[in-house]
């Protein structure tokens, strides 16, 4: 997610502590219209303070600029410049999701470039509704693949098994798929401590997870195939995931110094 931020505001750390309140639900670290806002119908909400982008108040809300931020419309403008404002970040336990399309060189060869653009629409789509179904962020988008999080302050506590819930119902929805069920596409969930906040210098900046739960994240969704949940160790017992119908995986993955043991639910291909 990106922003623009004005010269002169303070480096990076002057600002960990509103980060970790906001990241690990602190009511004080939200707008103080937050309860508000959640006790006003409609759907979907700004990720942050629950300001409603639909119903009967939107009109009156977007005169004082509650409306999405362009840049990623799971936050509302008055929100994501709130974040910008504060450079900084904080270590919070997170859980990611990553999910890429495979061989999309190889399938974009074999596809109009018209099509081509229908299937990465399609998947990101359906990657954005299985994240949002589950109250996720989405992270960044990198050519075809999709990193999507939850931080306490976004999932709740239960934010392991959110990010293992939308794992599932993307598995599900792309194997249901008529136009993506023949297209291989990676699902992995992993959770662990991130850094959460915002980098980069003056002028154009991120906001972002970093550290290794991401990176490893990554690697686990590139390491499934069609119709695969892959799910970090980690995650399983953090998400009370039963291992009974699971297959255990021991993955050389790339960048890891030793083997790193995954678990991998199949959702039949001939679903849907």
């Amino acid at each position: 997610m990106t922003g623009a931020l004005e010269d002169g505001l303070p480096e990076s750390g002057e600002h960990d502590d509103y980060w970790r309140d906001l990241l690990t639900g602190d009511p004080s670290a939200l707008p103080r219209l937050s309860k508000l806002f959640r006790r006003m119908p409609a759907a979907p909400r700004c990720k942050s303070c629950g300001v409603p982008f639909a119903g009967p108040y939107t009109p009156v809300l977007r005169l004082f600029t509650f409306k999405p931020w362009p840049l990623n419309e799971q936050l509302c403008r008055p929100c994501f410049q709130g974040m910008a404002k504060q450079r900084g970040g904080a270590e919070v336990p997170v859980s990611l999701l990553f999910s890429d399309l495979r061989d999309s060189t190889t399938l974009a060869e074999r596809t109009t470039p018209t099509e081509f653009k229908s299937i990465v629409d399609r998947f990101f789509s359906m990657v954005f509704a299985a994240v949002d179904s589950q109250g996720g962020v989405v992270d960044h988008i990198v050519g075809d693949g999709v990193m999507a999080m939850w931080a306490p302050g976004f999932g709740g506590p239960e934010h392991p098994r959110r990010a293992v819930a939308a794992g599932r119902k993307l598995v599900s929805d792309l194997v249901a798929d008529p136009l993506l069920r023949n297209v291989p596409a990676g699902v992995g969930v992993h959770t662990g401590v991130g850094w959460v906040g915002v980098v980069g210098e003056t002028g154009t900046h991120d906001f972002t997870v970093l550290g290794d739960v991401p990176n490893t994240t990554a690697r686990l969704g590139s390491a499934g195939g069609g119709g695969e949940l892959v799910m970090s160790q980690d995650i399983v017992q953090a998400a009370a995931v039963a291992t009974d119908a699971l297959e255990r995986r021991v993955l050389d993955l790339k960048g890891k110094s030793e083997p790193f043991t995954a678990w991998v639910e199949v959702t039949n291909l001939l679903a849907g």
